[in-house]
């Protein structure tokens, strides 16, 4: 079974008529004069059902035995002359810059007034280099995901993202009108931290998949919400950037176990090849 392609399908797929529910909700389920929820609407208790099995199925393909990835982050994520990957990257990558650059715009027309908003737009710009970053390491096998700060600015977008989110939304009582946004946002927060954790010798790869997965299906679902484009493209750029990384990581640990991978050689190293060469005598 190629969970590489098996994961996310269900996410994708799953989203995929989340969204379409989720504007059965918004049109059916909600009273047009005051907004407050219909009780017991067709479409709030479907969607439910669904955001409920999508998990539950996740959850279980998810699970299983893993590998270990000796080689760190690099073992796990590496993407040799994976054009496919680099091109989902880089497409993630524009979009965070794009999100990052219209909210300023916005900001200076005065149509966005919350300063968090302002640093979320910056976050963006700066993950979004992060990404090529990202990219270009996993691509060329360049062996510098290790410790690498590139792979927890994202995070950190996230979490100022949850912040902003919820600044924006406090004051409506009307949960049903965020709670997928909210769900995306957090999701997208455990995945990039657990995607970064490879890095830092925390690998935890169902923990890293299923949140990840999870992103991409609420971030599919929240884009029938009401949102200006700016948040739309962001969350089209880590619905990207988690099904990206997701996919490479499944592949990796469906793959058998090898050698590790090649390590730079230390001043030790060479030594002990030094002396090796001198103990050994010469043919002929």
């Amino acid at each position: 079974m190629r969970k590489d392609i098996l994961l996310p399908g269900v996410a994708v797929v799953g989203g995929a008529a989340g969204f379409l529910l989720r504007r059965w909700e918004l049109s059916t389920a909600f009273e047009p004069d005051t907004g407050l929820p219909v009780a017991g609407a067709p479409a709030t208790w479907a969607l439910i059902a669904l955001t409920v099995v999508v998990a539950a199925v996740l959850a279980v393909l998810c699970r299983g035995t893993h590998r270990v990835f000796p080689g760190g982050y690099d073992e796990a994520f590496g993407a040799p002359n994976n054009a496919l990957y680099l091109t989902v990257l880089v497409a993630a990558a524009f979009l965070m810059a794009a999100s990052g650059l219209l909210t300023f715009l916005l900001y200076l027309r005065h149509d966005v007034t919350a300063f968090s908003r302002v640093l979320l737009a910056l976050m963006s710009l700066v993950s979004a280099a992060c990404l090529f970053v990202v990219g270009k390491n996993n691509y060329r096998m360049e062996g510098r995901g290790k410790y690498s700060a590139a792979l927890l600015l994202p995070s950190y977008t996230c979490c100022l993202w949850l912040i902003s989110a919820y600044q924006a939304r406090s004051a409506d009582p009307v949960i049903l009108d965020y709670v997928y946004q909210l769900f995306a946002v957090i999701a997208a927060v455990l995945g990039t931290y657990f995607t970064a954790g490879f890095a830092f010798e925390r690998a935890k790869v169902f923990r890293a998949s299923f949140f990840s997965l999870l992103g991409v299906y609420f971030c599919l679902v929240t884009l029938a919400d009401r949102h200006d484009v700016s948040m739309l493209l962001l969350f089209v750029a880590f619905a990207l950037y988690l099904l990206a990384t997701t996919v490479l990581l499944q592949y990796n640990a469906a793959r058998p176990e090898g050698p590790r991978m090649p390590r730079r050689l230390q001043p030790e190293d060479t030594e002990e090849i030094e002396i090796n060469r001198e103990g050994t005598p010469d043919e002929g």
